[in-house]
């Protein structure tokens, strides 16, 4: 058995993980997150869960796009979940 917690009782799938990942993409002053319509209908679907968990957020940008990005919730999350690796 490896010494990396077990993922089916960190509550996430990998795709919620992967995702928090990508959502966190910087220090949160700098941080946008991903644009809706860069994302693919999965990461949608994820980004929706995470959502609705309160862990992400829709917020509006620049010329009516709209954007998912981490809330601060979802950074103290990601930063416990990178604590254990992963």
């Amino acid at each position: 058995m490896s010494g990396k917690p077990d993922i089916r009782h960190s509550g996430f799938a990998t795709s919620h993980i992967a995702l928090m990942h990508r959502l966190g993409d910087g220090p949160v002053e700098d941080s946008v997150g991903l644009e809706m319509n860069e994302m693919t209908g999965h990461e949608l679907r994820v980004a929706d869960h995470l959502t609705g968990a309160k862990l992400a957020e829709v917020v509006p940008g620049w010329r009516n796009t709209f954007w998912y990005r981490l809330t601060p919730q979802g950074r103290e999350m990601l930063q416990l979940l990178s604590s254990i690796g992963l």
